[in-house]
């Protein structure tokens, strides 16, 4: 993963993984611009007190070596590899995930109903799925469905299963054979399944330290710089306290809806396709609890809806993110978008409440720190208008000179992995 070059006249807005990397890969030539204090996008991990807080979880899944080697040069030996243990917490209990290679451990009249389904959907004609719950059942049966993929991805996206397209999944949903989701009933089997089975994750620092590494690269980065304008006639961008930069290529990182936003004189149908862009928000409770180990998993997943997070991560368990004798606790809460957290103090109490409730916390635990974190932006929602509003802004900005990349400059559902390599890309000249 080579290729540092100079890149003249390229300016780069947004300083996540995607912006980093296109930076890197430019070579000294290229400009990139972030509006926060600090470069790293969602990639970074605050610091309170004796605790290290990830924002949302952040693991590596890396499927190709030319982002393995580029991780290992950044940060030598600083990484581990390691085997996810991932539970879905059900009924009172926990059992491995995937879900549906999995339901040893539940009752045996729920599991057996399980299996029972998931066979009646493996002989049943098929039909073409129009959405995600539909492709559920028909794939896994209606009670698997109804016991996870339901509840739980109603929970993630904010909207009902029926609503979510098809599009987002690609390798994200494990699909084992018959013999799997059998033998997954009657035995408990601790192989991994799924693009996440392995996953790399610093020893010490939080997954903040790659975003460090990417920048101390970059000769040209100025933080503070937010985007208030761009002009594609003039190839001009106007950057608050810095005034107008000239750019002869640029790539954007910025939300697809932000950066329409500050278009100067966009097409009507591209105003109207970026209100048909949708996605929730995350809040995330860090506790930072004098305990070494409430859990002995990497995360839990929580389709129920009795409990206010969909997902309970224990980073400790992974990384150096607490001294010796303590420990974090990471839930995940996902509110529709434009929420805000107004509310976060009423939330961060019923977290609290839950994690008692599902076994995690103690009512005699000291918490010694309670760390909120928001995420305006945290997962794109695959509606029936997601794939046309999509096309139709990235296939404008192309041709205005505009390269659109990342988690959410690309408006897509993607990994660290794919963020990387998508700036790389983005400034290779074809």
């Amino acid at each position: 993963m080579s290729a540092q070059r100079r890149d003249e006249g390229l300016v780069i807005l947004g300083a996540g993984l995607a912006g980093l990397s296109a930076a890197y890969h430019a070579g000294p030539g290229a400009r990139i611009f972030e509006a926060e204090a600090r470069a790293g996008g969602a990639c970074v991990t605050d610091r309170e007190g004796p605790y290290s807080f990830d924002r949302a979880g952040h693991l590596l899944h890396l499927r190709t070596r030319e982002v393995q080697r580029l991780i290992q040069k950044l940060l030598p030996g600083r990484f581990q590899v390691l085997a996810r243990d991932a539970r879905v917490h059900l009924m009172d209990t926990e059992v491995r995930y995937p879900f549906q290679a999995n339901t040893f451990g539940l009752l045996p009249e729920v599991k057996g109903e399980c299996v029972r389904r998931y066979l009646e959907a493996a002989v049943s004609e098929k039909k073409q799925p129009r959405n995600f719950r539909e492709w559920t059942q028909a794939a896994f049966g209606k009670s698997i469905s109804r016991f996870f993929f339901e509840p739980y991805n109603h929970k993630l996206w904010t909207i009902s299963p029926s609503k979510l397209s098809l599009e987002w999944m690609k390798s994200y949903v494990p699909q084992p054979d018959c013999s799997r989701v059998i033998r997954g009933a009657f035995a408990d089997i601790p192989e991994g399944g799924g693009y996440n089975a392995k996953f790399w994750y610093p020893q010490t620092g939080g997954i903040g330290i790659l975003g460090q590494a990417l920048s101390a690269s970059i000769s040209r980065l100025r933080l503070n710089a937010r985007a208030v304008s761009v002009a594609p006639r003039r190839r001009t961008v106007d950057i608050l306290g810095l005034g107008r930069i000239a750019w002869q290529r640029l790539i954007s990182t910025l939300p697809l809806p932000v950066l329409v936003a500050i278009l100067e004189q966009p097409p009507r149908r591209i105003l109207e396709a970026a209100k048909q862009l949708h996605a929730n928000s995350v809040i995330v409770v860090n506790l930072g609890v004098i305990r070494s180990r409430p859990n002995k998993t990497h995360w839990l997943y929580f389709p129920e809806a009795e409990y206010s997070f969909y997902r309970v991560g224990f980073p400790s368990n992974y990384g150096r993110m607490a001294p010796r004798g303590r420990s974090v606790l990471s839930a995940e809460v996902a509110v529709k978008a434009g929420t805000g957290w107004e509310g976060r103090k009423k939330l961060a109490g019923r977290v609290r409440r839950d994690l008692i409730k599902a076994g995690l916390l103690e009512k005699k635990d000291i918490i010694e720190k309670e760390y909120l974190q928001y995420l305006p932006y945290a997962y794109v929602i695959y509606d029936k208008n997601h794939s046309a509003a999509r096309k139709l802004i990235l296939d404008y900005l192309t041709s205005q000179g505009i390269t659109s990349i990342g988690r959410w400059g690309g408006w897509e559902y993607s990994a660290m992995e794919d963020a990387i390599l998508a700036g790389k890309q983005a400034v290779i000249r074809k």
